[in-house]
């Protein structure tokens, strides 16, 4: 069977594996994402796929490819054309120092890809997938086609407004990202730290998750309003978690789209946090973001 690399680079940690075409994970590996100084992204990501694909060649495989997710926009032909969370993924070259080829793509088209292989969107013929994280985005599939959009863009549920009475930070830019996202939850909870005793801080922090569940429950059902799709599926850290930010995220998108005919499920991903890692490897191995593939 064959075998790729997947890496699946974040805002808070780089996590990758050795991918086969059946969507099995190996050898797989997470390392922090540099954050304190200059950008170095590329090179533990780099770093990252030689590690992995020496581990595979020591276990027989043969490993001509990696695939590697980022957070940023990228088209549909694996070109980044933003620089807005980890600049330095602009210089991800086209091959590694051993010679791999390296495919890219956006985080959340890869995660979506292995969901609609091998997880609940599999017997779907459409589904909206979140990734909920230190960001926010989506993209869409349909009859196993990732749209990309026309410049690569069609991934940015994080940039939708936010409603100012719902804001957790009235300070930050009212946008999904800025006032729901793993970091932003973060950012709000620290705010408020030390004023009271732990137990209030805990209260705090729950009332600051339920608010974000709140905020994007309203976005997933604008994307609803506006694609009609078969199901919504959240992935990402935050969103694969359990607890008061999913309880209200569920809660809340139940009662805004209870109105509709057969409203779509909202799930969360069948292969959890891992679908970024497994998708980057079907990525390397079966191709670009735009290819149709095989639900």
């Amino acid at each position: 069977m064959r075998a790729a690399v997947g890496i699946d680079v974040g805002g808070t940690k780089i996590a990758g594996a050795v991918v086969n075409t059946g969507g099995e994970a190996s050898d797989e590996e997470i390392v922090p994402t540099p954050n304190h100084g200059k950008d170095r992204s590329v090179s533990e990501t780099l770093a990252l796929i030689e590690r992995l694909a020496h581990g595979g060649a020591a276990r027989g495989l043969t490993i001509k490819q990696a695939g590697v997710g980022v957070p940023e926009y990228v088209t549909a032909g694996g070109r980044i054309n933003s620089a807005l969370v980890l600049p330095s993924l602009m210089d991800l070259p086209a091959a590694s120092a051993a010679g791999l080829r390296i495919r890219i793509d956006s985080d959340v088209r890869c995660a979506a890809r292995a969901e609609a292989r091998f997880g609940h969107g599999r017997s779907r013929d459409s589904f909206v997938f979140a990734i909920i994280g230190t960001g926010i985005s989506s993209t869409l599939v349909i009859n196993g086609r990732l749209w990309p959009g026309h410049r690569g863009e069609a991934i940015a549920l994080g940039e939708l407004g936010v409603d100012p009475s719902l804001a957790l930070q009235p300070g930050a830019p009212l946008t999904v990202e800025e006032q729901a996202s793993g970091r932003a939850i973060g950012a709000a909870a620290d705010a408020q730290a030390g004023r009271v005793d732990p137990a209030g801080t805990a209260a705090i922090r729950a009332r600051i998750e339920a608010r974000a569940g709140e905020i994007v429950a309203t976005a997933l059902q604008d994307a609803v309003h506006l694609l009609d799709p078969a199901a919504v599926i959240v992935g990402g850290g935050l969103g694969t978690s359990s607890g008061t930010f999913f309880d209200s995220l569920s809660r809340h998108y139940r009662e805004l789209t209870a109105g509709r005919p057969d409203p779509p499920p909202l799930m969360q991903a069948r292969l959890g946090t891992r679908a970024g890692v497994i998708g980057a490897g079907l990525l390397a191995l079966e191709g670009g973001s735009a290819a149709p593939f095989g639900l």
